[in-house]
């Protein structure tokens, strides 16, 4: 009796989606890998440098999980056998102009403490209650759905001030979303303050979580899961067309064209749309409805770019600065506190600094996009993984939601691991029936 032939499946795009589609299918098929870039791993970017006679692996976009937030991707980093490296967490933010600085141990603080604390300073207190104010009314209004509108419009209906909009919440929401501030108001409320109810008032810095980090940079998660899968490796070679027949897919790249049983398109979502050359209407509208923002990311040892008090220096820290008349806002990883390594170098990853860095200083750049949260983004969830129902070409990337978390957990590497889980799953069940 022969056996039945195995199918292949093409997985295109290499990054958090696509390893976990091809990880979840590995089994049941023949998986050729496609990646325009180089590297595999997408937003599991590491720079290893070498450092003192060693290597230091430096991620310079995924960096941290935990297991509460990200319930699809560590237990896959169990199966792998992933170092898994405790990490604090904890945030400062700093004005480069006032001198204002506070974090991670001052929302902690009584009132009183703070008061005293902060009587030279006297603006500060009222962001503090603010804080306290929108974690309290978040929660309760999350519960409620009474924060199903935008960012902007709930802030306006509580009355929050511009302080405490700039000096806390665009800081935040950019170094979780990466996207500017004109772009954070039109967020659906109950996204961010979910974002929040997962990982602490602190956001990537909550000091209440148990955050971790991959030892040796999340690269090494990215060399185990090929490892696993053991794929043909199309890397270097961009996709330049996707198409879905009755009984097949074709991938087209500049050496020609290939035939496959099934496609995991596993790439952001507009160049999902420009690849897929025949969609349905429902993949038409949910690639259609997706934006994207993309940021200026370096990797350098310029401490230029962050508070001059080193004693305040955490993981993640959250500058502002007068440019050209107005407020900018930016992000600082420190990776030595982040990777939690010790070195007579101070390592940092900026997000969008808005000034100079000494070129003789940078060691890195790159220009990552990520999804813009919208409300249209937030509707498109009630039903987005019907998308993949009875297609030749399934769909995987962070703009699907968690479904162990809820239609508000977009965006993250745990939405992109949980998509690709969900169109292998889709898939097998296809051809299982």
């Amino acid at each position: 009796m022969s056996q039945p032939r195995t199918p292949r499946i093409a997985v295109v795009g290499a990054g958090p989606s696509g390893i976990s589609a091809a990880y979840h299918l590995r089994e049941r098929a023949h998986i050729t890998l496609y990646e325009k870039e180089d590297r595999l791993g997408g937003h599991a970017n590491t720079v290893e440098v070498e450092d003192e006679g060693r290597v230091l692996g430096l991620d310079t976009a995924f960096i941290v999980f935990n297991r509460l937030a990200y319930p699809t991707m560590t237990p896959v980093f169990d199966e792998l056998g992933v170092e898994m490296v405790d990490h604090p967490g904890g945030f400062n933010f700093f004005d480069l102009d006032s001198g204002l600085e506070y974090g991670t141990k001052e929302l902690d603080l009584p009132e009183e403490e703070v008061t005293a604390r902060y009587a030279a300073t006297p603006e500060f207190l009222p962001v503090w209650r603010e804080v306290r104010r929108f974690h309290t009314e978040g929660r309760r209004d999350f519960l409620r759905g009474r924060a199903e509108v935008p960012m902007r419009e709930y802030l306006d209906a509580g009355g929050y001030s511009a302080e405490f909009r700039h000096s806390y919440l665009i800081l935040l929401c950019s170094a979780v979303w990466s996207v500017p501030a004109e772009q954070i108001w039109e967020m659906p409320a109950a996204t961010v303050i979910a974002f929040f109810m997962g990982h602490d008032e602190g956001g990537l810095g909550g000091s209440r979580v148990d955050w971790r980090t991959v030892g040796g940079g999340s690269i090494s998660y990215v060399r185990k899961a090929i490892a696993a899968i053991g794929p043909e490796i199309r890397a270097g070679e961009p996709v330049t067309a996707v198409e879905q027949g009755a009984d097949h897919a074709t991938v087209v790249t500049a050496s020609g064209r290939e035939r496959y049983d099934h496609v995991v398109l596993a790439a952001h979502a507009d160049q999902s749309l420009a690849l897929l050359g025949n969609p349905t209407d429902h993949q038409r509208t949910v690639l259609s409805t997706v934006r994207y923002n993309a940021s200026d990311v370096a990797l350098s040892t310029d401490t230029s770019v962050i508070s001059g008090d080193r004693a305040r220096w955490e993981s993640w820290n959250y500058g502002k600065v007068e440019l050209d008349g107005a407020p900018r806002t930016y992000v600082v990883y420190y990776l030595n506190k982040l990777h939690d390594f010790t070195s007579r170098t101070d390592y940092f990853i900026t997000l969008d600094y808005p000034r100079a860095l000494d070129a003789d200083k940078v060691i890195a750049r790159f220009r990552y996009t990520h999804p813009i949260l919208d409300g249209a983004v937030r509707a498109l969830q009630k039903d987005i993984y019907r998308v993949n129902e009875n297609t030749r070409v399934k769909l995987a990337g962070s703009y699907f939601h968690s479904p162990k978390l809820g239609v508000d957990q977009i965006g993250s590497h745990e939405a992109a691991w949980a998509s690709g889980k969900q169109a292998a799953l889709r898939l097998l069940a296809e051809l299982d029936g």
